[in-house]
């Protein structure tokens, strides 16, 4: 009986080293692909609005009212 039960451990060993095996392969993968796909991209510059101040001029001299 003992050889029965050290069978069934053996047997869920190789069960757990392959999914832990296939758990990495995947993560690889995804990571890889995720490398690959993102190096390809282009980065583009956009420029900033900000809706609040727009056209106002916020130089300390036009706000302490000094003339230049």
């Amino acid at each position: 009986m003992d050889g029965v039960w050290m069978r069934a451990g053996e047997l869920e060993q190789v069960s757990a080293t392959r999914t832990r095996l296939a758990m990495y392969l995947a993560m690889a993968f995804i990571g890889l692909g995720a490398g690959f796909g993102t190096t390809q991209s282009t980065a583009r510059a956009e420029q900033v609005s900000y809706q609040l101040a727009e056209g106002v001029d916020l130089s300390p001299a036009a706000l302490l009212h000094i003339q230049p």
